[in-house]
């Protein structure tokens, strides 16, 4: 009977690991299939051009301002509002067209970032789901398990006669079913293995490098510019991080889990597939929020179109 018991405990707790490939677990999955070209970069020196494009300035607020270098229009306002050539139709439509492009592109890039993150963020949630229900199975079979040897050694123990076999049975019987217990106890059940090499979307948020190879230069400037959150004394990334630390990690991470969610991955639990779907779906609120910052530049450049047509 301790055979058959053994086998089933071994059939419970061997391959804990999912080895196969699954839909979503691939590297890449989620990532963008063509790269954004970046033909605009904001300067890195914003003071230098508030105070040399003094008639740009005089126009727009600093908000604003912030916002035309972030998308890289400042220079084609500064030409709106000062060259008289842009007077002329043919020129002020091509200026018009150029910044309106430059404002649809930067919307599609934050929805295109966005879009990654979502996806990330749903294939975490759907793997962590299915250990979930994997491991719900193995607790449920361990359960039933237990039940069944605590019932077969209770009638087995009344049935000898002998009470050193029944001391042997009760033994037996008891750190089997410490074992099972033991194993229902478990918190990590299965796990899946999901490797970063090349892109983790949330590599460049947590370790912040001077450019970002995943975010274009101007979510990234967006990010880390400290007049764009509201207190204007830390980053937008740097507020982000700091809530993870405190609320995710309750101020302690671990060496290897911080290359587990945020650098080359790993073997996940289904609880790190859980918190890596929640530091994906808080980030990806942030930068949707970026659009409330361009819906101020919207308006002030319709309004300086408006005067020059």
């Amino acid at each position: 009977m301790l055979a058959g018991i053994a086998a089933a405990l071994a059939s419970c707790t061997s391959s804990s690991i999912i080895t196969h490939a699954l839909p979503g677990s691939q590297s890449g999955y989620c990532a963008p299939s063509v790269s954004l070209a970046h033909r605009y970069l904001p300067l890195a020196n914003f003071d230098s051009l508030k105070h040399t494009d003094i008639v740009l300035a005089s126009q727009l607020s600093e908000h604003d301002l912030l916002m035309a270098n972030a998308l890289g229009i400042a220079p084609l306002l500064s030409r709106l509002v000062r060259d008289t050539s842009a007077t002329q139709r043919v020129h002020y439509i091509n200026l018009a067209n150029e910044i309106q492009n430059r404002l649809l592109l930067a919307a599609s890039e934050i929805d295109g970032i966005a879009a990654e993150l979502d996806c990330e963020g749903e294939r975490s949630e759907q793997l962590a789901h299915y250990l979930d229900n994997l491991n719900n199975k193995r607790n449920n079979r361990l359960t039933a398990a237990s039940i069944i040897i605590g019932a077969a050694i209770t009638v087995t123990t009344a049935a000898v006669s002998n009470s050193d076999a029944q001391n042997a049975i009760g033994i037996s019987g008891g750190l089997v079913t410490a074992g099972l217990g033991a194993l229902i106890l478990n918190p990590a059940g299965k796990k899946i293995q999901m490797d970063y090499t090349h892109r983790n979307i949330l590599h460049d948020i947590w370790y912040t490098p001077s450019t970002s190879a995943i975010y274009t230069p101007f979510v990234w400037y967006m990010l880390n510019e400290k007049k764009f959150s509201n207190s204007h004394q830390v980053s937008l990334a740097q507020s982000i991080r700091t809530r993870w630390t405190n609320f995710e990690f309750a101020g302690k991470l671990t060496a290897s889990r911080e290359k587990l969610l945020f650098d080359t991955g790993g073997i996940y639990t289904a609880e790190d597939l859980h918190t890596r779907a929640a530091l994906l779906n808080q980030l990806q609120s942030t930068i949707r929020s970026i659009h409330q910052d361009m819906q101020s530049l919207h308006a002030s450049v319709s309004m300086l179109l408006q005067k020059q047509d």
